[in-house]
């Protein structure tokens, strides 16, 4: 087995990466999934303005949930359209992710029921993205 040796550069953007960084989505994907999540979801006794912000932050948790739960290496391909994962991965991923999500993040509000179809969808859909050639944005 071959021993390698990280660069002074590279453990340094590990720190940032672990220390500074706290989540994978811009603004404009994280509007982008919740006006997805606004198509599939329903939070009664509110208007939409106030529904969509509360969408977006449900987003910004997953996307918070994600970062720490994957090594950015990996989560970073929703940024990157020339490699990706299969079709079985990002199935795999998505199922694995999202019963992990439900367990680990809460929405207070919510029916655990409901927040495990939250998870599923807004998962599948990044995961989706994590596929060669899609973005985000192309979701």
């Amino acid at each position: 087995m071959t021993l390698t040796s990280l660069t002074m550069e590279e453990h340094q953007a590990i720190k940032n990466d672990m220390d500074k960084q706290v989540d994978m989505l811009s603004d404009a994907e994280i509007e982008h999934l919740a006006a997805k999540l606004n198509e599939k979801v329903d939070v009664p006794f509110l208007k939409e303005g106030t529904e969509h912000i509360i969408l977006a932050k449900i987003v910004k948790k997953v996307d918070r949930y994600l970062y720490n739960a994957l090594p950015n290496e990996l989560y970073g391909l929703i940024k990157v359209a020339t490699d990706g994962l299969s079709d079985d991965e990002v199935e795999q991923l998505t199922k694995i992710l999202s019963t992990r999500a439900n367990n680990e993040v809460n929405i207070k509000y919510l029916p655990e029921w409901v927040e495990q179809e939250i998870f599923e969808f807004l998962i599948g859909l990044i995961m989706g993205a994590m596929r060669r050639n899609a973005t985000i944005m192309s979701i």
